[in-house]
Order: C-alpha cells, then sequence, then structure tokens
C-alpha cells in the first residue's frame, strides 16, 4: 500500500502547518515520519505511549540492526516484554525532529500498516490537533481558542500523557487520552462501580481489537450518559479489560478508563501537553 503525507516544511513553534493524517485499520492516527532519514512511514500517534518506537518489519525494511548484547524489559499493553534495542537516531514527525540515540522494536500489530510509533516524547510541552475527519494534524505551541471549543483542565501522569475526569451516572472517573486506543476501555473495578452507581446501563458481548490487533470477545458496557467536563456523548460502549497499563498506573483495583479513538475520532481535538488540557470541538453529527 502507498502512503502520500503532506511535506508540511518546518514549522516554527506558533505556527499551524497542517500535516495528512490516516486512519490505521482500527482508526487510530498514522503520520508519515522519517525515521534516520528513511520516509516517510505510516506511524501511529500513540498519546498513551512514553517513547516512540518502531516495529519489527521495519527494521527490516530500513536496514537495521540491534544493537549487540542489549536489550530492555518494557511495558506494553499486553505485559513487560524484553526487546531488543536499535540505533535509531532521530524521528521527524509533524514538521520536528526528536533527537535520540537509540529505541527499541516492538513486534508488528497484526492487521495495522503502522511501522511504529510516535510518544508523548516527541509531543511534550506542545499542542497535538487532529481532525481524523479532515484527515489532518499539527504540532504546535498554539492551543485552539474560540467560543466553538470545550476546554477541559486535567493533569499529567505516568511518563506525560493527560488523564482527566470523566462523569457517568454521577460516578467521576480518571480516564487517559490515549489516541493509541482504538476502543474505549474501562477495568474491572470500574465496571464494578458503574453497575452498583448508575441507572440504565446495559451489558453486551463484542469481539474487538484492543491489544496488537488481536480479535478477542470481551465484555461491553452500554451506559446512557458520558461527560468530560461540558463535553458529552449518549450511548458509550466501553470495552471491559483489565489491560496491565491500569496496574502500571496505579488503578489495578480502582476504576479507571482508557479513552480511545471510538470517541475522540468523531470531532477536532486538541490535547495540550504544556498546560494539560483537552480542547473538543463537538460534532454534532457525531451524537
Amino acid at each position: 500500500m502507498a502512503y502520500v503525507f503532506l511535506a508540511g516544511g518546518v514549522a516554527s513553534a506558533n505556527e499551524r502547518t497542517p500535516y495528512l493524517i490516516l486512519p490505521d485499520a482500527f482508526d487510530r492516527p498514522m503520520v508519515g515520519t522519517v525515521v534516520n532519514g528513511v520516509g516517510p512511514l505510516p506511524f501511529i500517534i500513540d498519546t498513551g505511549a512514553s517513547k516512540s518506537i518502531i516495529y519489527r518489519g521495519l527494521t527490516a525494511m530500513i536496514g537495521l540492526q540491534a544493537l549487540p548484547n542489549q536489550s530492555k524489559r518494557i511495558l506494553t499493553a499486553t505485559g513487560y516484554k524484553r526487546v531488543l534495542v536499535y540505533p535509531v537516531t532521530d524521528f521527524f514527525v509533524l514538521g520536528r525532529t526528536l533527537e535520540v540515540s537509540e529505541t527499541v522494536a516492538l513486534p508488528d500489530i497484526i492487521g495495522s500498516d503502522a511501522k511504529g510509533l510516535i510518544g508523548v516524547d516527541m509531543l511534550a510541552g506542545l499542542t497535538l490537533y487532529i481532525d481524523m475527519e479532515a484527515g489532518e494534524a499539527d504540532l504546535s505551541a498554539v492551543p485552539p481558542s474560540g467560543e466553538e471549543w470545550i476546554t477541559v483542565q486535567g493533569r499529567p501522569v505516568a511518563y506525560g500523557s493527560l488523564a482527566l475526569e470523566v462523569n457517568i451516572g454521577g460516578l467521576d472517573i480518571p480516564v487517559i487520552v490515549d489516541t493509541g486506543a482504538s476502543d474505549t476501555v474501562i477495568n474491572t473495578a470500574g465496571s464494578e462501580a458503574i453497575g452498583r452507581s448508575a441507572t440504565g446501563v446495559s451489558r453486551e458481548t463484542i469481539t474487538a481489537s484492543i491489544s496488537r490487533g488481536k480479535e478477542m470477545v470481551f465484555t461491553a458496557l452500554r451506559v446512557p450518559s458520558f461527560k468530560i467536563g461540558d463535553f458529552g456523548r449518549t450511548n458509550m460502549r466501553l470495552v471491559v479489560s483489565d489491560l496491565p497499563v491500569f496496574a502500571m498506573l496505579g488503578a489495578r483495583d480502582v476504576p479507571a478508563i482508557i479513552l480511545g479513538m471510538d470517541l475522540l475520532g468523531q470531532q477536532p481535538f486538541a490535547i495540550d501537553f504544556k498546560n494539560w488540557r483537552l480542547n473538543i470541538k463537538p460534532n454534532a453529527k457525531a451524537d
């Protein structure tokens, strides 16, 4: 499959320069990325990931050899893995360069064309803007403004991801804003808490790919109201799964949610990694 991305030029910190984004097979945003001068190649923008990494298929494509006698133990969506280290010197994406000395390679995602992912190490201190319908993204120091935007104050968690609070049936639950997640996922503790406190909640069995592209059977909740500040959705689906990331965030036994692209991708949004805010431009057609 061929990919065509806007060249876009090199943007200054205060400019908005749109770059073309494409959805992968699971509707996560992919953007053209140059690795060690090779590209552009499709990388997932993943605001739930601490580091930018590559997938193993890319190592053969660009002729990368693993560093001898070096490996790292890292936490992935499916748990801890020991992975090889590669001599990647830089990522160029969204008009900016992230200089690194090395990175790790994870297994390719089944069904996705992505060759790696861009984490919050590239996004720190800036505002990431994504509009999936228009197929545009940019990275600048300028948060969006105007009456059409809803702003929700959050806080930093883990290695620089954005956390907020959502309200479901009067119950406030912390969420992480994760553009690398196709579905919004709630842990078992959260599912049980909603079952005790909220009304109008139903359960269903679904097949979904929430981890590494592998389809599995899950229980899902349908909640009549899902509110983030002044922004809300009705009849919201939450996939129930105790992903290892919940334990890493200290939420093994307390309610927690990963907010995915099934909600985020329905309207333009911007994540401000300096002031720790989520900006949403509601799309009436999405509700």
